[in-house]
C-alpha cells in the first residue's frame, strides 16, 4: 500500500541525499534518491519529483537552479514556473521614455528571464552549509 511521506521527512531525505551527493543534476534523479532512501525505512512510500522540488525550494540550504529553454512567442506571466510565487518584470525606459520589459525575475527563489528564455526544463540542485 502507497503511503505519503510527511514533510520534515521528506526534509531530512533530501538533505541526507545532498549532504552525500552535493549536487544533483535532475529533479528525477533527487526524486529516485530520496525516495530509495525513504523506502529504507518504510517500503510504501510514494513520492513526486514535482513534491520533491517544492521541497527542495523551501530549504534554505539547498540552492536550485532551472536551465531554460527557448520560447518563440512572447509571453506575459505572473507566477513563477520554478517555485509558483508572484513575478515582476523587469523594465527599462527607452529614449521615448516609456518602459519596456525586457525579462522576469522571482521574488523568492531568484529565477531570472529575458523574454525569450522562459521555460524551465532541467533544474539543478546545489547543497550549501549555511
Amino acid at each position: 500500500m502507497k503511503r505519503i511521506p510527511s514533510k520534515s521527512k521528506v526534509v531530512e531525505a533530501v538533505k541526507g541525499v545532498l549532504s552525500t551527493h552535493l549536487k544533483m543534476e535532475s529533479q528525477q534523479e533527487l526524486a529516485r534518491h530520496v525516495v530509495r532512501l525513504l523506502r529504507k525505512e518504510e517500503k510504501g512510500y510514494s513520492l513526486s519529483p514535482m513534491r520533491v522540488k517544492r521541497i527542495a525550494l523551501t530549504m534554505p540550504e539547498i540552492e536550485v537552479k532551472a536551465k531554460t529553454k527557448k520560447t518563440v512567442k512572447l509571453q506575459d506571466i505572473t507566477n513563477c514556473p520554478v517555485c509558483e510565487s508572484s513575478i515582476r518584470s523587469l523594465t527599462v525606459k527607452n529614449l521615448l521614455n516609456k518602459e519596456i520589459a525586457i525579462g522576469y525575475r522571482c521574488t523568492s527563489c531568484g529565477y531570472e528571464s529575458d523574454l525569450e528564455a522562459f521555460m524551465p526544463m532541467k533544474y539543478k540542485f546545489i547543497y550549501r552549509n549555511v
